[in-house]
């Protein structure tokens, strides 16, 4: 099944940098002088046949491992050759995927597959959401917690309000991290990358936009709404969480900053 999964997302990999070395060299044509678009021709055509040598080399007794990261990326090990499941062209991603679940899917019983496959439930605890304070000369004010978050204030200036705003921030980052281990746990998509958060007109509640697809779930995050920047910073830490990584550690300077419409409202 390994092997079959290979091949299915190795073929499409080849069709799409195929199509990419054609556009490539339409634009070189259009653009003589442009070197660099020949030379980009030229390495992807060459990623494609290396391609299609491994596609052609599996059988069914090939050594084929499937690994997920934690930002739901693919990547195979084929008889010890690495290769990361992608497409060229990072927006087209989504359908390069659905063409590939639909190609394998033609020989496999998919819904069978996906109902059986649940990552890693991440449920959120009293220990998750508590902040501890700490104090140093080098470091200043810092305000961590349990599961790997560690946030540097610059000074103690309105302490109380940066207090305040790192608690509601611990807070609804656990609340999200539950809600989006739910949605990955039933075949939804995140994307990473593009997670954000959208206010929503005349209610409490904030629009999530998981990926690309319109695919989006709806939460009270007004602190995380306020504090966008810090928001991009701690993503790969919901992905971490998500995946059920309990060891990473992500450590945030500059929070003053970053909190300031929290601190200072």
């Amino acid at each position: 099944m390994r092997a079959d999964f290979a091949v299915a997302a190795i073929s499409e990999m080849v069709v799409d940098y195929n199509e990419e070395a054609n556009r490539a060299r339409r634009e070189v044509r259009s653009r003589a002088k442009d070197r660099d678009l020949g030379r980009w021709a030229g390495a992807v055509d060459t990623y494609a046949a290396k391609l299609t040598g491994i596609a052609n080399s599996v059988t069914p007794d090939t050594p084929v491992t499937v690994t997920i990261g934690s930002d739901n990326s693919i990547s195979l090990e084929i008889d010890g050759t690495p290769v990361l499941v992608s497409s060229p062209r990072v927006r087209e991603q989504s359908a390069f995927e659905q063409r590939v679940l639909d190609r394998f899917c033609a020989f496999y019983p998919c819904d069978d597959l996906i109902a059986e496959y649940r990552p890693a439930q991440t449920t959120v605890t009293t220990t998750d959401t508590e902040t501890y304070w700490s104090f140093s000369q080098q470091a200043g004010p810092t305000c961590s917690t349990a599961d790997g978050l560690e946030f540097q204030f610059q000074d103690m200036t309105n302490i109380g309000g940066k207090r305040k705003a790192c608690d509601s921030i611990v807070k609804e980052l656990n609340a999200l991290a539950t809600a989006l281990a739910w949605n990955l746990s039933n075949g939804n998509r995140i994307d990473w990358n593009r997670l954000a958060i959208h206010a929503l007109p005349g209610g409490e509640e904030h629009q999530v936009e998981l990926a690309g697809g319109g695919s989006t779930i709806r939460l009270p995050l007004p602190a995380l709404a306020e504090t966008s920047r810090l928001f991009e910073l701690v993503r790969p830490w919901l992905a971490a969480k998500v995946s059920g990584q309990p060891d990473y550690r992500l450590v945030i300077i500059n929070a003053d900053e970053l909190m300031a419409p929290l601190i200072h409202p």
